[in-house]
């Protein structure tokens, strides 16, 4: 079954704490999600401490435009009342040398390739998924996603 799936990604890793009080309220916002006064099946979780990945499945309510906005609008709300500033689309989260989650500016790709920051087989965090059901397809080697035009 396919899912709608948005991505956001934080500056900033969340510890412990914050990431349980956060995803209890993103868990009450998602609670009353609706499109057309219809409830949508909303699941908001958070990956890597870095990554908030909402999620719709479409055969119960599918999700209209106003309620992909109300959906948008909520989600940054919440993180901007918990002062959890996000990245720009434009920038792309990767598994750095350490383990960690690292982003970098996308026209900055072929400079850390250069650098051997990124190679064919680093991890990437692929924010472009947005009708899959599996999330197993967001964490990708280089290689495999839409970055691959800037391996050598």
């Amino acid at each position: 079954m396919q899912k709608y799936t948005w991505i956001f990604s934080l500056q900033d890793r969340l510890t412990p704490e914050a990431k349980e009080q956060l995803q209890k309220v993103l868990y009450l916002f998602t609670s009353q999600w609706k499109s057309h006064g219809t409830p949508v099946e909303g699941l908001i979780q958070i990956k890597r401490d870095q990554f908030v990945i909402a999620q719709a499945d479409p055969s119960v309510a599918r999700p209209s435009g106003c309620s992909i906005d109300s959906l948008r609008r909520g989600v940054d709300q919440i993180l901007k009342n918990h002062g959890l500033p996000t990245f720009e689309p434009a920038f792309v989260g990767y598994e750095n040398a350490s383990g960690e989650t690292a982003f970098v500016d996308f026209r900055h790709v072929s400079q850390y390739v250069k650098e051997g920051k990124l190679t064919s087989e680093t991890t990437i965090f692929d924010n472009t998924l947005s009708q899959s059901d599996d999330l197993h397809l967001w964490e990708k080697p280089m290689k495999d996603t839409w970055l691959k035009r800037y391996l050598a």
